[in-house]
């Protein structure tokens, strides 16, 4: 063991060995500080990036309520705007960490062909948003139906819009799909029409419940009587006379007169001795 340290003490002794550890410590001492520098850059940019995202998003808000800006095209811009930021505090950090960005930049441009398939269906989804803001086949507190459900329209974003529906669940649906897919808009028109079926049984004249019905709709306050109603005999059933009621309402009113007429129907029904059919046998003894 003293031989080891005898031959270590005369090691260091040797101006070979003296010159490499002083060059050590010098390319040390050159290096620590620029790596200390980097390092508290890096914590300075994690630390302010969300304060700054924030207030950069605060300020655009700011600037589309004053002018009044489409709710949808608030909610697609601050998305896009917040994307946007996020990359270039990556950026930042790349290159706080001693990563030139030309050199990310060209690894992203030999790998581009990959990066676009990978890409794709979010280039599609942004676009079905550019279309969406651009076409406003949609606006914000619209009810629509799509294929993949249907809901209150809350927010579109960047690559996805955003549903609620009416038990309160949340649809996010991708762009693409809103862009290119078949959508039922049942909010933009003012008017809707209510079409109900109504079933007499056989033994009820059809002039006694076609006077019941109109009766009714002409009591139902809410039902646009200027427009007319069509209560006509529709279909000859196994077990009943089916007849139609079509009557307009205006669109927020549409589901308060489907419930109230239902209703109604059994009530004046049954206080003038209509019967309402239901699947029965009738068994005849001879």
């Amino acid at each position: 063991m003293e031989e080891n340290l005898v031959d270590l003490t005369t090691a260091l002794k040797n101006p070979k060995t003296q010159m490499f550890i002083d060059s050590m410590m010098d390319s040390i001492a050159r290096v620590l500080p620029k790596i200390a520098i980097r390092v508290v850059w890096v914590i300075f940019l994690l630390l302010i990036m969300k304060h700054v995202v924030n207030a950069i998003i605060k300020t655009l808000r700011a600037l589309l309520c004053r002018s009044k800006a489409d709710p949808l095209l608030e909610s697609f811009l601050v998305s896009l705007v917040k994307t946007i930021v996020y990359i270039g505090f990556f950026f930042l950090i790349i290159s706080g960490i001693g990563v030139q960005a030309t050199s990310l930049v060209a690894i992203l441009g030999t790998a581009g062909i990959a990066v676009g398939l990978a890409l794709q269906g979010s280039l599609t989804n942004l676009a079905g948003g550019v279309l969406i803001l651009f076409f406003k086949p949609f606006l914000k507190g619209e009810f629509i139906t799509a294929a993949a459900g249907s809901g209150t329209v809350t927010a579109i974003h960047i690559l996805y819009t955003t549903l609620t529906t009416p038990d309160n669940k949340r649809i996010i649906i991708p762009n693409g799909q809103l862009a290119n897919g078949a959508v039922t808009n049942i909010s933009r028109e003012p008017e809707r029409r209510v079409d109900l079926q109504i079933s007499t049984s056989y033994d009820t004249p059809v002039e006694k419940a076609k006077v019941v019905l109109k009766r009714i709709a002409d009591e139902n306050k809410k039902i646009l009587h200027e427009k007319g109603y069509t209560i006509r005999l529709n279909a000859h059933s196994a077990s009943s006379l089916d007849y139609v009621f079509r009557v307009w309402v205006k669109t927020p009113d549409y589901w308060d007169v489907y419930f109230e007429v239902m209703e109604t129907v059994v009530i004046e029904f049954a206080k003038e001795g209509i019967e309402i059919p239901y699947q029965k046998i009738d068994i005849y003894n001879k």
